[in-house]
């Protein structure tokens, strides 16, 4: 469940969504909140879960590689039915848990269909291609992404976030064009692609969800490009879609559906 970041702490719907999902009042969530630079995020993001009506939520504090593997923290993962890792900056969520036994309890956990979500960096972590850097734009270029590898719940996706809102479909086309079987999800503000067994993407929150699909492309020179000139690209595949909408992952096609605004709810 990746979602695009700056959530509506005031009409939390996509958390609501993402309670329910992990079991509502039987639900056992562990928020991992090593994105964030701020001591409170963990606590804040328990209180609400706790608010909307979860059973149980515990936050794993740790900020250190060694604190990873701790048997209280191995269990919250064993026992849960919903992981939510913090916004922040990704990359500090990769280098504390990448590689630890934790990462492989989060991966069991996913396998035996433990809700995984993540806003804004904890949704760019859950693929195992992850946009790590990037700059603005919406024209592809040379140079104008970073990748590097996620905590690998998913091959078939490759998560961008903050979408419309920061101007990152330049940098989501590169990614997609470098690696054309993946299809690139680009997430705005405030929504959430929510995956059904990696075949199925339905739309919640307020904004869209664009996504790219690299299997269609005919030709580009994105090898040939230097010095951080715009890239070509041909019979790149886009869908736009927003609240209510699915996409099947598989054979491409989506289904444009009309529901009320949550925002008007």
């Amino acid at each position: 469940m990746p979602i695009g970041g700056a959530l509506d702490h005031e009409n939390p719907q996509i958390m609501r969504e993402f309670v329910e999902r992990s079991g509502g009042t039987q639900a056992r969530i562990v928020i991992l909140p090593q994105a964030s630079a701020l001591a409170e995020t963990g606590s804040h993001y328990v209180h609400q879960c706790l608010a909307l009506g979860a059973g149980q939520v515990v936050s794993l504090e740790f900020r250190q590689r060694h604190a990873a593997d701790t048997i209280e923290n191995l269990r919250a993962i064993e026992e849960a039915s919903g992981v939510f890792f913090t916004g922040g900056a990704q990359m500090r969520i990769t280098q504390l848990i990448g590689g630890t036994r934790l990462a492989d309890a989060l991966y069991r956990a996913y396998l035996r269909g433990c809700v995984i979500a993540g806003t804004s960096a904890g949704a760019s972590v859950l693929s195992k291609t992850m946009i790590a850097y990037g700059k603005s734009g919406p024209t592809p270029r040379d140079r104008i992404v970073q990748c590097s590898p996620g905590l690998g719940f998913t091959d078939r996706f490759v998560f961008d976030q903050h979408f419309r809102q920061r101007d990152r479909l330049g940098r989501l086309i590169y990614v997609v064009c470098t690696h054309p079987g993946v299809l690139g999800v680009g997430i705005d503000e405030d929504t959430a692609a929510i995956i059904a067994d990696e075949q199925h993407i339905q739309v919640y929150g307020k904004g869209a969800v664009t996504i790219l699909d690299g299997r269609t492309i005919s030709e580009s020179n994105i090898a040939e490009v230097e010095a951080r000139r715009p890239v070509a690209v041909g019979h790149l595949t886009a869908h736009v879609l927003t609240a209510g909408c699915t996409y099947d992952c598989v054979n491409g096609n989506a289904h444009i559906t009309v529901v009320p605004s949550l925002s008007d709810e």
